[in-house]
Order: structure tokens, then C-alpha cells, then sequence
């Protein structure tokens, strides 16, 4: 197995476009099989937001972002970045860089090892259906209600499906609310 770094950071420029990625970013990617996230060039000059999959998640992202860079104060907010055999428990730090921009740092709070889910596996075939993911503590909406996926699998049935459905990103409420929240005390 491949060695998954504990830290990650990551620069951007005032237009929110990804400048500078460490060497943890790179680890990370590859570690997570994506090479393609490996500079040069990865995902150098890109946008951040663009990274971002769902409209939700983009605005408040976008507010965080603003929020440091008008108030030049740093935010820290913790999220969950799982595979398929792990969850991984982050707290992710927005601070103002000098003369302008954002550095942003990941730090591994915990893991939690369990049983593979398929869902989560890149490579496992898709049928055209959805399924959503809050992008923050990764917990899925069935019919409302967000459970941890190892529930949402086995309520959704999906062990009895030749397809898995796509999975696409939103927030929960929790969430949402945790972020607001965080928003309002800077």
C-alpha cells in the first residue's frame, strides 16, 4: 500500500486559482489513484471551486474563502475524505496568505478501517442512477434521511443490483448548518 500523508496543503491566488500544491497533495493523489491530480500540471492554474461537485458546496466554499480573505482571519472546519476501506477524518484550515490569497491545510485527525464498499470504489460499474453524498461528512441521502453508506447500502439494497448508481455530492443539513455557523463567527 502506498503511504497517505497526515498533512496536505495548498495556495491559492486571489481568484481562487490553485498556485501552489506540497508535496502531500501529490501523496495523497497517488495514494488515492489519482494521478492526474499530480503536478505539473495537475491542478496548478485551475479553480478550486471547479473541484467542488455540487452548487451547494461550491457557494459555501466560495463564502469561506471570501469571508478569510475580507477578514484576514483564519477558519479551520472538519470534513470526512473516505475510500472505500477507510474513513478519514480531516480538519481542513483556510488562512490568509501574504500579500493576497488563501493557503489551505489539511490535517488527519483519525481513520477508522472497515469492510470495503464498492460504492465508494471508483472503478465499480455505474448504472444512470444517482445516489447523493453530503461532500462534507460523506453520509447519504435515502429517501431524506442521511446515513453512514454502509446503512444507505444495505436500506437501498444495492447489494442486489448488477449497477451501482452514480454518486454525486450535495449537503446535509448538519452540515450546512456547521458551516453557517462557522461563517457567522468570523
Amino acid at each position: 500500500m502506498v503511504r497517505e500523508p497526515t498533512t496536505c496543503a495548498y495556495e491559492l491566488d486571489a481568484d481562487l486559482r490553485i498556485i501552489w500544491v506540497d508535496e502531500g497533495w501529490s501523496e495523497f493523489a497517488i495514494a488515492n489513484d489519482a494521478p492526474e491530480l499530480v503536478p505539473p500540471p495537475g491542478p496548478l492554474g485551475q479553480s478550486v471551486l471547479s473541484y467542488v461537485a455540487d452548487p451547494t458546496s461550491t457557494q459555501l466554499y466560495e463564502l469561506l474563502f471570501q469571508r478569510v480573505l475580507q477578514t484576514r482571519r483564519s477558519i479551520t472546519i472538519p470534513f470526512r475524505c473516505d475510500s472505500p476501506a477507510r474513513r478519514r477524518y480531516l480538519n481542513m484550515t483556510i488562512k490568509p496568505r501574504i500579500p493576497n490569497g488563501l493557503r489551505i491545510e489539511t490535517m488527519l485527525t483519525r481513520t477508522e478501517e472497515r469492510t470495503a464498499v464498492a460504492l465508494l470504489d471508483r472503478y465499480a460499474p455505474r448504472g444512470n442512477d444517482l445516489l447523493r453524498m453530503c461532500g462534507w461528512c460523506k453520509s447519504v441521502d435515502v429517501a431524506g434521511r442521511w446515513c453512514e453508506v454502509e446503512e444507505a447500502v444495505v436500506e437501498m439494497r444495492l447489494f442486489e443490483r448488477d449497477l451501482l448508481p452514480h454518486v454525486t455530492h450535495g449537503i446535509c443539513p448538519r452540515c450546512y448548518e456547521r458551516v453557517c455557523r462557522e461563517l457567522d463567527r468570523l
